[in-house]
């Protein structure tokens, strides 16, 4: 299908075909002179041991030269000879870790099994003392400064089973150094990673190891593997080559690797792969690469076992083949280009030949029964991050063990499945971020979803039925949609709405972000929710009586965002609510909650609260943790119950520093500086001032009086003296 330039990859000589790769490829052939040939051809990356000399004698001089530096640099550095050194011991295991060191320790307990290094200053690894510790089991000689190691350092560890070297300076040291690691006859596993190791180093690096089960050589600066590179390895198990240039893997590379079961190619620069033919291996990490197809071998003689396939970030056009590999189990294909295509592909005689866009993974075979289908033990499938406008339903027909589902992000306009007995084992079906506008389910379909996520999409009207017929359906969001819910019996809504009644399975709603203008009457009768989200709808009205039916069930709800002035909802009456998120609205009062609930958190920022009652908070002491109060106009006074709940500390109020309340008409200060006494200060103030002002007005009067009887008297006097 690539052409003849593909070179082919086989797992065995008996395999006859293998995975090849489109120019920079995976290549994972046994035989034949043209792996050789383009060895030749590509070549070793350049190294500094060619500078040197190209005779032994040069070679035997370098090595000696170094050898004595290495055993003179660390006694100059610093002596630690018979000193102290501050490791812990436990359990025969040295611990070291940290703790600058420039060698070696010698003086610790002949007879410990474990030796921790990693994180020191080492950058010479001698027989003396390593050597002098015979029955270590694990040693850790990790992220420090190694580049040389002394030729059969580790051949003194007789029992050494696990090796880390990781992240170190061994590429500068073996650029010298032909010695190696040398025959690791009992060691499991190797760790090379971080190592700066490219193709002809790590072929002089490794040695024979007929027990190594895992090796790593992530973070490196591979770009080819050669055919001999793990000819001394023939137990390895689990492969990790993560992080380097590879571009080319030459053919039977893998052949000497027959338990080779895990095997970690990501973030690397392979660009396809064809006749994929690696029957053990049971887990395959092909993510962030720059693949454009994955293809098995032909007709392959053995049944593959591969389990768990990583495909994602890749640049794949069409879903791939896959209908080779039955016991796949998981999936993940996301941050693709892949399109699915409308339907089957018409006028074929032959199923397994498919058209542009298909591949045989996705296509029927009636004269398969249901174990043997392609994907038919898959249990997670992720596709989301691609280009699929439209799922068929004969892709959803073969998902008959599907779990988890991903489809999100995509660009998505309907999906539909109606079939009677579509994906009977789904619990997760996400549809977020697509363009969604139908959604069809029949009434016999994902009969265990327990999870549908359908925020960020264009649905607005909707069977009414759509919900209520999803018999184990516990989670449902539905944020950012323009979604309208029905009310109950009584007010059964405008069409187009969607019924949340009767749904006695549903525990977690979110309608945020609908522009829902009426909350009907009974819109959650016998829907017991216990989370229910219904912020960023500006203008919503909330009727009377819109969340009965939830009082002994709900514990969560949101009403943040949607300018409500008035609260039409008895909230005392929630007894098991423990959050309510009441911030962006215009709220200036709350009903009385006088009997103890489960309130714990309570949000009323950027609202109108002036006053917080104790006489309609006092039930909330026994229960509340937080309490959000930021951009309300609080007054500084009357907030009693507030100010004992700061001095107290039985409430954490929210930026307690930054919360400003306000003296009568005097300017703004912080709640915090406001202590009791201001307030009974500026209220025997307000007491002298009305006395001052009742005395001032009564002595008033009473002159106002008298000055009226002297003037009354003096013009009766006047009348009479005239007479």
């Amino acid at each position: 299908m690539y052409g003849t330039d593909c070179p082919v990859l086989e797992g065995s000589e008996d395999a006859g075909s293998g995975v090849g790769c489109c120019s920079e490829a995976l290549n994972l052939e046994g035989q034949g002179s043209k792996g050789a040939r383009r060895q030749r051809e590509v070549g070793d990356l350049p190294s500094p041991a060619l500078r040197i000399g190209d005779s032994n004698a040069g070679r035997a001089m370098s090595h000696q030269i170094l050898l004595l530096l290495a055993m003179l640099t660390p006694g100059l550095a610093i002596s630690q000879h018979r000193e102290q050194v501050p490791c812990r011991t436990v359990n025969k295991e040295a611990l070291c870790q940290g703790l600058g060191l420039l060698q070696v320790p010698s003086v610790l307990s002949l007879d410990i099994r474990a030796l921790y290094l990693s994180g020191n200053k080492l950058q010479s690894i001698l027989t003396s003392p390593l050597g002098s510790y015979t029955a270590l089991r694990h040693l850790d000689l990790s992220v420090n400064e190694i580049s040389f190691l002394q030729p059969g350092v580790f051949q003194a560890l007789p029992h050494l089973e696990h090796l880390n070297l990781a992240h170190n300076r061994l590429a500068m040291g073996m650029a010298l150094n032909s010695g190696g690691l040398g025959r690791l006859p009992l060691v499991a596993s190797l760790d090379l990673s971080g190592n700066s190791l490219y193709g002809s180093l790590v072929e002089r690096l490794l040695g024979e190891a007929p027990s190594l089960h895992t090796l790593s050589l992530a973070e490196n600066s591979l770009t080819r593997l050669a055919r001999h590179t793990f000819w001394g390895m023939p137990a390895l198990e689990q492969l990790d080559l993560h992080s380097n240039i590879l571009m080319d893997i030459e053919d039977g590379a893998f052949e000497t690797l027959p338990h080779l079961t895990h095997l970690n190619l990501s973030r690397n620069s392979l660009t396809c792969i064809s006749d994929f033919s690696l029957q053990q291996l049971q887990v395959l990490d092909l993510s962030c690469n720059s693949i454009e197809a994955f293809q098995t071998a032909p007709e392959p003689q053995v049944q593959f076992q591969l389990a768990w396939l990583d495909l994602r970030e890749n640049k794949l056009l069409h879903f791939p083949d896959l209908a080779a590999f039955p016991r796949l189990i998981y999936l993940n294909v996301s941050n693709n280009l892949i399109r699915l295509p409308a339907g089957l592909p018409q006028d074929s005689e032959d199923l397994h030949a498919p058209s542009e866009g298909w591949s045989a993974s996705l296509l029927s075979n009636p004269s398969r029964n249901a174990s043997t289908n392609p994907l038919s033990q898959l249990l997670s499938l992720d596709l989301s991050y691609n280009e699929i406008k439209q799922v068929p339903a004969s892709f959803l027909e073969h998902l008959t063990s599907l779990r988890f589902l991903n489809l999100s992000r995509n660009c998505l306009q309907s999906f539909e499945a109606r079939r009677v007995g579509s994906l009977p084992c789904l619990v997760l079906l996400d549809l977020s971020h697509n363009a969604l506008e139908a959604l069809e389910l029949g009434g016999k379909v994902l009969g265990s979803l327990k999870t549908l996520l359908l925020q960020d999409n264009a649905l607005q009207e909707l069977p009414p039925y759509t919900f209520a017929s999803l018999a184990s359906l516990q989670r449902l969001n539905l944020w950012g949609n323009q979604v309208s819910p029905c009310g109950g019996p009584a007010e059964p809504g405008p069409p187009g709405c969607v019924d949340f009644s009767g749904i006695p399975t549903l525990h977690v709603l979110n309608m945020a972000g609908n522009s829902m203008e009426m909350l009907r009457a009974g819109s959650f009768l016998h829907t017991p929710l216990t989370e229910l989200d219904l912020s960023d709808n500006p203008g919503l009205d909330v009727a009377t009586g819109a969340l009965v039916g939830l009082e002994v069930s709900l514990e969560v709800l949101k009403l943040q965002g949607n300018g409500l002035m008035v609260l039409n909802v008895d909230l005392p009456c929630f007894r098991r609510l423990k959050l309510l998120n009441l911030s962006e609205n215009r709220l200036s009062h709350l009903p009385a909650w006088t009997q103890a609930v489960s309130l714990e958190v309570l949000d009323l920022r950027n609202n109108s609260f002036s006053l917080l009652p104790g006489n309609a908070m006092g039930g909330l002491e026994t229960s509340l943790r937080r309490l959000y109060l930021q951009g309300n106009p609080l007054s500084c006074c009357g907030n009693g119950w507030l100010a004992a709940q700061l001095h107290q500390g039985r409430v954490a109020v929210d930026a307690t520093q930054d919360l400003i309340c306000r003296f009568g008409s005097q300017e703004e200060v912080s709640l915090s500086h406001v202590r009791p006494e201001d307030c009974e200060k500026g209220g025997l103030k307000n007491i002298n001032l009305i006395i001052i002002l009742t005395f001032t007005l009564a002595s008033a009067i009473i002159l106002t009086t008298l000055a009226t009887c002297c003037f009354l008297r003096r013009q009766k006097f006047s009348q009479q003296y005239k007479a």
